[in-house]
């Protein structure tokens, strides 16, 4: 691809779409795809980011993933590896790939999220969300990676200000924001989260769950249990509808996504708006509607990026939140925007 300033390689949907969102938020072109056959779809876009939906996979498929993922997209300015903020995944694996394809000989992690409440401070990951502290090098070992302690935004700020391009980025939205500041265009409005709203609920993290039960109490909020993913048909009209995967028989994290992703369709045929919690249930549900890729229109929420589906389904908002991201009033917040009780400039 010619002129494109920044590529993002994730190891889920989730991480790639909020690991974007803030270049878009800062005016440049930001397409996210869900696989390397659909990078004609992103033809002059600035930023690109790819999921490699690696998470869950053996670790050999991983980083070969990554590994594809690098030569396609090597010709960017600079090269960003999204790894999970909590250091999930084949993180050591996936960034020996990526830096072996663009010859990196300096590699800087860092997983902090500031706005989030995620830092790190003596080499260690702290922070909301983060039990005890995480090692950021150990978890890239042996590669040798440079993780400096960040405590907030003007550390990000001054690291971003001292790199070049030559530098192999890994880290999280924070680090992600910093360089969408530095290459900003200029500030873009973003859209306004329409409703009715389906809100689908795969992720089983705590933060999610926290948030769930505080949206369940918001009038005129249908809830609605799927046990193993098992959708219900039936749903008041015009509700605000919260469909939650709720445990049942046992069935897989991926057979679960799966069946979320069957029984929302027609759930979506009066409503324009979309929120999905979770990158695998993301992941599935943008696979079930035939969609590869979306542009990216900037945040309704700190790492809740809002995007316009390409090649299909365009009158359809879709929002996705990582499990792990957002206060509690999170799910609550963006209910009353797509009502037209909150709006985006009173984020």
């Amino acid at each position: 691809m010619t002129g494109l300033q920044v590529a993002i390689i994730a190891d889920d949907l989730t991480g790639a779409l909020d690991s974007a969102a803030p270049f878009a938020a800062m005016g440049l072109r930001t397409v996210v795809l869900t696989g390397l056959e659909a990078l004609p779809q992103a033809e002059g876009a600035d930023v690109v980011a790819l999921s490699l939906a690696s998470r869950e996979i053996p670790v050999g498929q991983a980083a070969a993933r990554a590994e594809a993922a690098a030569r396609a997209l090597g010709g960017a300015v600079w090269l960003f590896k999204k790894i999970d903020s909590r250091l999930k995944g084949h993180v050591a694996a996936e960034v020996a790939a990526v830096a072996a394809v663009r010859g990196a000989t300096r590699i800087l992690a860092c997983p902090a999220v500031p706005d989030l409440g995620r830092f790190v401070l003596g080499g260690a990951l702290v922070g909301q969300g983060v039990a005890v502290p995480l090692p950021v090098a150990p978890a890239l070992a042996p590669l040798p990676v440079e993780a400096p302690d960040v405590r907030g935004e003007a550390d990000l700020e001054a690291l971003m200000a001292s790199l070049t391009p030559d530098v192999l980025l890994v880290g999280a939205r924070g680090l992600a924001s910093a360089l969408a500041r530095r290459l900003a265009k200029g500030a873009a409005p973003v859209p306004p989260l329409p409703g009715p709203l389906v809100i689908l609920v795969g992720s089983r993290d705590p933060i999610t769950l926290a948030q769930v039960e505080l949206a369940r109490q918001e009038p005129g909020v249908e809830w609605i249990a799927a046990p193993d993913g098992q959708v219900p048909q039936d749903a008041m009209p015009g509700a605000t509808l919260l469909l939650q995967a709720m445990p049942g028989a046992g069935a897989t994290g991926a057979a679960v996504s799966a069946r979320l992703a069957k029984g929302l369709p027609v759930h979506l045929t009066a409503r324009r708006g979309l929120l999905i919690t979770g990158g695998e249930t993301a992941g599935a549900v943008l696979a079930h509607l035939g969609l590869q890729a979306l542009e990216v229109q900037g945040e309704v929420l700190p790492g809740l990026p809002l995007c316009r589906p390409l090649g299909a389904m365009e009158h359809l908002t879709i929002v996705t939140k990582s499990g792990g991201f957002g206060d509690v009033d999170a799910l609550q917040r963006l209910i009353r925007q797509a009502k037209g009780d909150l709006d985006v400039a009173q984020r």
